[in-house]
């Protein structure tokens, strides 16, 4: 598992999508809000190559999820 920082919004994306106790994450927010949560590897894979130039986790993640 790696973990990876997103912002609320993008937390909140994922985890309203997904089944409950499927997303592991840190109870505790980061100084900038953000949510440190642990994905499979090949996930992290994949959020990098679906990612843009300058694009984060969140931005990706919420594309995704509105798209």
């Amino acid at each position: 598992m790696i973990r990876i920082s997103i912002n609320a919004a993008a937390f909140e994306a994922i985890a309203t999508t997904m089944p409950l106790g499927s997303v592991s994450f840190e109870p505790q927010l980061g100084t900038k809000g953000e949510r440190q949560i642990w994905l499979d590897p090949g996930v992290v894979a994949r959020l990098k190559a679906l990612s843009g130039k300058g694009e984060s986790y969140s931005d990706v993640i919420l594309r995704l999820a509105t798209g």
